[in-house]
């Protein structure tokens, strides 16, 4: 079964009658596409992307597409309809133009389930997470879903034919951006496991340098074809790094298997975007790749903007998870220490003992302080600058991580617990990035949607000690923690308001609340 098919499970075809989203049906020789919007309405749509996402301009060169859109469809060189429609789709959140928008994704028929820091949904009854309740969730569609469906549609003919297959990472890139936004787990998780797999296939995460030892020849080693300009080679590199971060934020409360490996990704980090958007070239040596010495901690002025900074506190953060999911492997289990294991490690019983542990901790902390000046302000409340939703997530990274490695071992009711100490000043760096949101006029539906992410995760924290002070009867940290959990609601209610996942955010939060406070305070039976 193809991805597609089974996102489409999901989401049923559309009924007949939604063809009505059509443009012109004029005979000439160069036909408007039957299912596009007309076309003054399909440049506001790609515009309201490219100014509304943070990330669109990494993944789609702005000014070459726009000029391949001014184009006759009947051109080569006229974007793909699998592209164009996911456009349409992703778009539909932002403008007011498009009004039979989706009633937000409430996700009623599911209950949560604690995972670490996080929550993932689980149907009832032991159907799964692929596969639907007793009660029919699905949506109607409209506009949106219409568009995202035969970006699919398109998308699937043309992988099996083996066509513009950067075409179709790229609409895939903004279709998980859609799915995300919604709140359609499921389709988001779905869609980025199969991108993911597609981009190594195409060889999107290796350097031409560091190619690996075989006979076979270097133009047969990986499927897609090698770039034909610096902008196309850049265009694969932002489409590896966005894919990247994608993958591990999108499961960032989960312990799923990743499918890159930092090992396996040899390929440079991205330069800055005026530099690719005006095809400018950057010297190799100002160029970075996570094997270089101290990449993390190290911000080479020429290829360094917000979207570097983001891809690297990702790294760490995907190697706080990693080291979760693999601790037991590597530490407790009998059978494979005597042969992968030194005897030594044997003997910790206290993950934070470990020398990876420690590393893991000081990166994190190291990388907050080597944020270079220019970029330490997202909000721009000390500089003056435009709020950069991009940074904003840069920011948020390092304090999640923190949460990620220490909330396992954190003791709340201990005052001199470090990893206590550690997951609530993180929890409170979150808050005071949410503070500073708040104090200006910035619409939270234009920060980058996996923000949530970081606003649950310091709820949850935020939680777990309103328990621990609600218990020990500490009245005074219980209205400052109430007062916090308060703004993080806030501000999931306010993303929630325009899209599903600010909503299953706010109510995964509130099934953690019932968990921790509401269950606690029940009478035992």
């Amino acid at each position: 079964m193809s991805v597609f098919r089974l996102v489409d499970e999901l989401q049923p075809p559309p009924d007949p009658v939604l063809h009505m989203w059509h443009g012109s049906t004029d005979v000439s020789t160069n036909v408007w596409p039957p299912n596009l919007p007309p076309p003054e309405l399909l440049h506001h749509l790609a515009e309201t992307v490219f100014s509304s996402v943070p990330l669109a301009t990494r993944v789609i060169h702005r000014p070459i597409f726009m000029a391949s859109l001014a184009l006759p469809p009947s051109s080569p060189r006229f974007p793909h309809a699998s592209i164009l429609h996911a456009i349409c789709a992703l778009a539909s959140l932002y403008t007011p133009i498009v009004t039979d928008i989706d009633n937000v994704n409430s996700d009623s028929g599911m209950s949560g389930v604690v995972v670490n820091a996080g929550v993932f949904q689980r149907r009832s009854h032991g159907a799964g997470i692929f596969r639907n309740s007793d009660k029919d969730t699905r949506k109607a569609f409209n506009f949106a879903t219409i568009h995202s469906h035969w970006s699919r549609e398109a998308s699937f003919k043309s992988l099996h034919r083996g066509e513009a297959i950067v075409e179709q990472v790229q609409s895939m890139i903004l279709l998980a951006w859609f799915h995300h936004s919604r709140g359609d787990f499921v389709a988001t998780v779905v869609l980025v496991g199969a991108l993911t797999k597609l981009i190594a296939i195409l060889g999107f995460n290796a350097s031409s340098s560091c190619s690996p030892l075989s006979r076979i020849p270097s133009g047969y080693l990986y499927a897609g074809c090698p770039p034909l300009t610096a902008v196309e080679e850049e265009t694969f590199r932002n489409i590896f790094w966005v894919a990247y971060v994608m993958e591990r934020l999108v499961n960032a409360t989960n312990v799923w298997v990743l499918s890159f490996e930092d090992m396996d990704c040899s390929q440079t980090l991205p330069c800055r975007l005026r530099d690719f958007t005006k095809d400018v070239a950057v010297p190799k040596q100002a160029r970075q790749h996570l094997l270089s010495r101290n990449v993390l901690v190290t911000h080479l002025p020429l290829s360094t903007d917000s979207f570097t900074l983001y891809v690297k506190a990702a790294v760490i953060f995907g190697q706080v998870r990693t080291f979760n999911c693999r601790y037991k492997q590597h530490y407790d289990a009998p059978d494979v220490q005597s042969i992968s294991t030194p005897a030594s490690k044997a003997k910790v019983r206290d993950p934070r003992e470990t020398a990876e542990f420690k590393a893991l901790d000081d990166v994190v902390d190291a990388f907050i302080a080597s944020i270079p000046r220019e970029f330490k302000d997202p909000v721009g409340l000390n500089t003056g600058a435009k709020l950069d939703p991009t940074l904003y997530v840069a920011h948020l990274l390092p304090h999640m991580a923190t949460i990620t490695l220490h909330d396992p071992h954190a003791n709340v009711f201990s005052a001199d617990d470090p990893s206590a100490q550690k997951i609530l000043s993180a929890a409170r760096g979150i808050m005071g990035l949410i503070y500073n949101v708040c104090s200006t006029t910035f619409d939270p539906l234009f920060l980058d949607h996996m923000s949530s992410t970081a606003w649950f995760l310091a709820g949850t924290t935020i939680i777990r000690f309103l328990a621990a002070k609600t218990a020990q009867g500490d009245e005074v940290e219980v209205g400052i923690l109430k007062e916090e959990l308060s703004a993080v609601k806030f501000m999931l209610t306010n993303l929630g308001d325009r899209t599903g996942i600010g909503l299953r955010q706010l109510k995964l939060l509130n099934v953690v609340y019932e968990l921790e406070i509401e269950a606690q305070a029940r009478p035992q039976n």
